[in-house]
């Protein structure tokens, strides 16, 4: 009982994921974040350095890119994704920027 349960959760959860993606696709800010959503709901964005930011050394740049990301996640939250997602940060190698994915929650995987 406890697997369908978890199973219901992780299929409603993912469509309500869904359903807040499609809506806010063509938003003014999900386009000036420059987020992207992929064919299974995952929403992601490059955070990169700007211009002016090329001659700062790179623990300025990583906090700089921080505050960033700290505005597409008060986004996210705000649009509704909070609950529903779960959040990858990753520095792309040999640059000074970040993958940020956001990804539907599935409790269930382990029943596979």
């Amino acid at each position: 009982m406890r697997q369908i349960k978890l199973l219901w959760y992780d299929i409603t959860g993912y469509l309500k994921v869904r359903k807040i993606v499609k809506k806010h696709k063509n938003d003014v800010d999900f386009v000036q974040h420059n987020l992207r959503k992929d064919w299974i709901s995952r929403v992601y964005t490059v955070i990169n350095p700007s211009e002016s930011d090329k001659g700062d050394s790179p623990e300025v740049i990583q906090i700089k890119a921080q505050e960033k990301i700290l505005k597409v996640h008060k986004y996210v939250d705000n649009i509704g994704l909070g609950p529903y997602v779960s959040v990858s940060v990753e520095p792309i190698p040999e640059s000074n920027s970040y993958l940020l994915v956001y990804y539907p929650i599935f409790f269930a995987t382990w029943l596979c």
